[in-house]
């Protein structure tokens, strides 16, 4: 065989012009069956594959356009073989356009013999039907907003017709019958879909062809068997050749050949090396420098030739030959390099990838380069290579973005332990460093990075990566952004963002008019929304929503979007509003404040259950930076911005009804703005025996210390008796509900006992930690700093009346074990029944001994009771408290500490749940007639007899967070 290719080759080498045509079409015959004996989809047939489209390709070039029956043929299979590329091997989407193309002008021939004509319509209309469902991908899971996809519709049309063109032809045989129907049935169920008409999508038989869906999107593969697809099968399109020329009739495959086990001395291994030897200039160097004069030298290399070394090198990879380690680092180094050339030539990935950023090719050489890392040690001659490499997956115009953000972290890890690196090396382990930086939204060393890349650095990339590093710690920092060509044209955009500057906003937008891709389209979108003009910034954001991949950015377009549509406020827009929102509860990157503010508008709307899911995802996100949108262009002009957050995954409202059972707790209210002032709020209540939400009340919004207001009274006086949740939200938590007067002149208190929380998620955690009794193991941390004398008398008392044996750390009348540092704290507070803090507590943060100060979020390992003397930290229930006592506001101190006696009294001597037993003080102090303890002390006595402890402003001032 190759010798009949080999003096095919030569002929054709001596002809011109038309005279080629019949030897290309023998060519090309022959090189197809070597393909198919190879095996369709196996990568080291890659390259014969490419040779053989390239011999159809040009006699096909060479065929006049009209009736002339040898082209429908060569088209016909032209066409296959480009689709065959397409799917079997990840080739360029161009592949798939021109055999669309092709395959179709093949299908209008009368001529074209059946089994050709069946092979085209029913691969052609696989080909529409796979550019159909990528309309459905990612893209678009979460709805069609703006409308059916474009072109999916008539895609989809056009994939029907043709496989019903084949079940009403010739059956050539069962098998093609049954993969037409199989693929009819496919289409008219994906159909409603692309068309809009939602209300004929049968979902009863998603179920029945989905694994039929899931082959057709693997590619054409499964049905090459069905079809005998293998040209030698067919009848061959013999055409005149020279005189001295007998046409030869390849003989009929009845079934394929085995495949044979290479030799050892033509191992998969050799096979690749001795391609790459027949590419590199010089194949006496070591195998990694032939690797790295491929790299970095402008070389002609012809499509056959790369992806012959491509699949000649993937199959070392996977055939796993023996040897060392080393050996098999190389293997991935040269296939990825092999992958790089092929995406330099024209961008072919190496399988199907659906995202608009990423190359797949670069990504997979990504991969193979991490794991050649694996195994080729730093102190190897190949390492340097390895690193240069890296090099060649970087995106050109946005080199701090695409596969290099997988690999960054290990990459400078290894530069660093080569042994005196060469330029390029210390640069590229700089640019992985800057990249890890970007990606964990930390300050990056700039200027370790300009310094090494040199002033003509290989790759070129480099530079570009350098302009965009300046230019995000320039944003990041507020400072004015330098011109440079190299961040391309939103870099005015974003400079008119930090001035603020609206006519240069304007000018920018201008200036962007037209089509863009939908990463441009969604900030432009947001900018159009800043500057109030929703009608403009809808369609854009409505677009790039569909568009966008799942990301933080696609999340905060829908919220754009819903706010855009609340906005313009036109007929249906609240539902489009409502929709957007919805969608963007949905995705990750979730933001506390847009998802609070959308939870306002649903309790407005009367939307319960979307109300709950937005407070349940406000409840558990982070809050958003102030100006996202400055981050959001600096992310698209250089393509990486932080490690977007998993999705949020709120609880279903029984699960948090179950949770409430568990507390004993009769529900769960939440409250919430329901204006941006806050001058109003939505009462939602989760019952706990009934799993029902109810939205209560729309109500104004009144402080129970200074207003007799009956809208919150009247919600909260429902409940007469028991134990109510309280997730108050959107600064409502200040409210000191438990001195709203629910009727008769009496406090809610006096009725009810109260717990705050954050959500239901937080209820469902807090449910499932074990209560521990408060006088196991009880730690006190009492005036560390030796500025709270007084508490020392107070810690003695509490001690020696309920906690005899608790331990001390700090300063006190008695002795201690230890001086209170931080250290001492954690040390001791794994397995802390009561931990009560007699310290200072700043935003957050414990002020202990030796003027150092641990962060409450670093106190983990308390299971049990958190007791603050001032302030109050419910963050501590995120560290594994089971419940805080703190303060809303200051009071004397005084009274703060009569009123944790008395807490500590009724958690102790009483054996009350540390929510009663603040409830219980609360109602001792409104108590009039309040029964003295028999063992207070004198200064407690003396508080009670000077101060009207009555007063809303000092009992309710004592809140109780947890379970």
């Amino acid at each position: 065989m190759d010798d009949d290719v080999t003096k095919l080759q030569d002929d054709l080498s001596r002809l011109r012009g038309p005279a080629r045509l019949p030897t290309l079409v023998r060519l090309g015959h022959k090189l197809s069956q070597e393909y198919w004996r190879a095996g369709p989809g196996q990568p080291a047939a890659l390259g014969k594959l490419s040779s053989a489209l390239e011999a159809w390709r040009e006699a096909y070039s060479l065929t006049g356009a009209g009736d002339d029956p040898a082209r429908g043929q060569i088209a016909a299979l032209y066409g296959w073989l480009l689709a065959t590329r397409y799917t079997a091997h990840g080739g360029a989407p161009q592949d798939r356009q021109v055999a669309m193309s092709v395959l179709a002008e093949a299908t209008k021939f009368a001529t074209l013999p059946p089994v050709h004509a069946t092979m085209a319509r029913l691969i052609l209309g696989q080909l529409f039907l796979s550019r159909a469902v990528e309309t459905l991908g990612p893209g678009a899971r979460s709805g069609f907003l703006g409308g059916p996809p474009a072109g999916g519709s008539a895609d989809i049309s056009e994939a029907a017709r043709l496989f019903r063109g084949v079940l009403a032809g010739e059956p050539l045989n069962p098998d093609i019958v049954t993969a037409a129907r199989t693929l009819l049935d496919i289409t008219e169920m994906i159909q409603p879909l692309l068309s809009g008409d939602l209300a004929r999508f049968d979902l009863g038989r998603l179920s029945g062809l989905a694994s039929e869906l899931s082959r057709l999107q693997r590619g054409m593969g499964p049905y090459l068997s069905v079809l005998n697809a293998d040209p030698m099968d067919y009848p061959v399109l013999d055409m005149p050749g020279p005189a001295t020329e007998q046409p030869t009739i390849p003989p009929r495959r009845a079934t394929p050949a085995a495949p044979t086990r290479p030799s050892t001395s033509a191992s998969a291994r050799s096979a690749a090396r001795e391609q790459l030897a027949a590419l590199a200039p010089d194949p006496v160097l070591a195998v990694w420098e032939q690797a790295r004069a491929l790299l970095t030298t402008d070389l002609t290399v012809s499509a056959a030739d790369l992806d012959a070394f491509v699949g000649a090198a993937a199959n070392a990879v996977t055939a796993e030959e023996d040897g060392p380690p080393v050996e098999h680092g190389l293997d991935r180094l040269l296939l990825a390099v092999g992958l790089c050339l092929r995406h330099r030539r024209d961008g072919i990935g190496w399988g199907d990838d659906g995202d608009e950023t990423t190359d797949a090719a670069l990504s997979t050489a990504a991969e193979h380069l991490a794991a050649a890392s694996d195994r080729v040690p730093p102190g190897h001659p190949a390492a340097i290579v390895l690193v240069e490499a890296v090099g060649a997956v970087l995106d050109d115009t946005r080199p701090l973005s695409g596969p290099i953000t997988d690999i960054a972290d290990s990459f400078f890890s290894y530069a660093e332990k080569i042994p005196s690196p060469p330029p390029t090396v210390t640069a590229l382990a700089e640019l992985c460093r800057a990249v890890a930086a970007l990606r964990d939204d930390v300050p990056l060393d700039l200027d370790a990075f300009t310094t090494a890349v040199p002033a003509d650095p290989w790759p070129p990339a480099l530079s570009v990566a350098v302009a965009h590093a300046r230019l995000a710690a320039a944003v990041r920092a507020g400072e004015p952004i330098a011109t440079d060509p190299a961040l391309g044209e939103l870099a005015g955009l974003l400079d008119a963002l930090i001035r603020d500057d609206r006519d240069a906003l304007n000018a920018s937008l201008d200036a962007l008019s037209g089509r863009q891709p939908p990463r441009v389209a969604t900030v432009l979108g947001a900018v159009r929304l800043k500057l109030h003009d929703p009608g403009a910034a809808i369609p854009l954001l409505s677009r790039a929503a569909r568009a966008l991949h799942d990301s933080g950015l696609r999340t905060r377009t829908w919220w754009r979007l819903a706010e855009a549509y609340r906005l313009r406020g036109a007929a249906g827009d609240i539902a489009l509003s409502r929709d957007a929102g919805v969608n963007a509860l949905s995705g990750p990157d979730p933001d506390r404040r847009r998802a609070a503010r959308f939870a306002g508008w649903m309790l407005a709307d009367g939307q319960a259950e979307d109300a709950f899911v937005a407070l349940e995802v406000a409840g558990s996100s982070p809050e958003g930076p102030g100006d996202q949108l400055i981050r959001d262009v600096l992310s698209v002009v250089i393509g990486t911005g932080p490690r977007a957050a998993d999705a949020a995954d709120p609880p279903t409202p029984a699960r948090v009804a179950a949770a409430l059972r568990e507390l004993a707790a009769a529900a769960l209210l939440y409250l919430h703005p329901t204006d941006d002032a806050g001058r109003t709020a939505g009462v939602l209540c989760l019952h706990a025996g009934t799993d029902r939400l109810d939205l209560l009340a729309n109500v104004p919004v009144a402080d129970p210390l200074t207003s007799d207001d009956p809208g919150l009274p009247a919600v909260l006086g429902r409940w007469t008796s028991g134990n109510l949740l309280i997730a108050a939200t959107g600064g409502l938590d200040r409210l000191a509900l438990a001195a709203a007067r629910t009727g008769a002149g009496r406090r809610l208190a006096q009725d009810v006992a109260l717990s705050s929380v954050t959500s239901g998620a937080q209820v469902v955690r807090l449910a499932a930690r074990p209560v521990t009794p408060v006088e196991a193991e009880p730690l006190f941390v009492v005036n560390p700093r030796g500025d709270r004398d007084p508490s020392m008398a107070d810690v003695l008392v509490l001690r020696r009346l309920f906690y005899p044996r608790s331990a001390c750390v700090g300063r006190s009348l008695e002795p201690v074990d230890a001086a209170g540092t931080p250290d001492d704290l954690l040390k001791r507070l794994p397995g802390v029944s009561v931990l009560h803090l007699a310290c200072g507590v700043r935003d957050d943060t414990l002020e202990l001994a030796e003027g150092r100060t641990l962060d409450m979020a670093g106190l983990h390992g308390g299971r049990g009771l958190a007791v603050l003397t001032e302030g109050t930290a419910p963050r501590l229930l995120n560290a594994g408290f089971t419940g805080v006592v703190g303060w809303r506001w200051e009071v004397p101190a005084p009274f703060a500490a009569l009123a944790l006696f008395m807490v500590h009294l009724h958690l102790v001597d009483r054996r009350l749940a540390p929510a009663a037993a603040v409830n219980a003080t609360q109602r001792w102090m409104l108590d009039t007639d309040r029964v003295l303890p028999p063992f207070l002390t004198g200064a407690h006595l003396h508080t009670v007899t000077t101060t009207d402890l009555t007063q809303p402003a000092l009992w309710a001032a004592l809140v109780y967070h947890g379970r």
